[in-house]
């Protein structure tokens, strides 16, 4: 009897011991930020896009702006890509990064395609993946404000939401 009664409670701190790891290791790293840019005429397709999805009230992101005055050429399409990294025991999902918007921010996706708006993005558990977040601002926003930006990037684990704020500085 006294033998068993260490064996649960060995078992009972292994138990706690792993629950305090896996609640502790329950979170995404930023590993690296990287941002790449492109003027408004060199997506020109997509601008048109975007334009008419504002005027239609059907646009796949968060707008900024009521609207998207002026030509492709007004417009500066920024890029930003994002290694997360997940060292705990148990899938980080419903990914999301939003930016917080800045002067010149017209609006915010992370896709064009209709068909991949609401798919789950999930950094799986003890992995790396990358997640993206395209800005379009205007073509004369301050230099300062584009190369310092914070973005919410908010995910679940366990059914329980976490939201933290990164920077991306150049």
């Amino acid at each position: 009897m006294k033998y068993a009664a260490i064996f649960m409670i060995v078992l009972v701190v292994i138990g706690l011991g792993l629950g305090v790891y896996t609640y502790a290791n329950a979170h995404l790293s930023l590993m690296e930020v990287s941002m790449t840019a492109a003027q408004g005429f060199e997506r020109a397709a997509d601008f048109s896009a975007l334009q008419a999805a504002m005027d239609q009230g059907a646009l796949l992101g968060t707008a900024f702006a009521d609207s998207l005055p002026g030509s492709n050429m007004d417009y500066t399409f920024e890029t930003y890509t994002f290694r997360l990294r997940n060292p705990g025991l148990i899938d980080a999902e419903m990914v999301e990064i939003t930016p917080l918007p800045a002067e010149g921010d017209m609006l915010a996706f992370a896709t064009l395609d209709a068909a991949q708006v609401n798919a789950n993005l999930t950094v799986p558990a003890g992995s790396e993946r990358d997640a993206w977040c395209t800005l379009l601002v205007s073509a004369n926003q301050d230099e300062l404000t584009r190369y310092q930006r914070r973005f919410r990037v908010t995910y679940y684990i366990w059914g329980m939401q976490k939201t933290e704020t990164v920077r991306y500085q150049q």
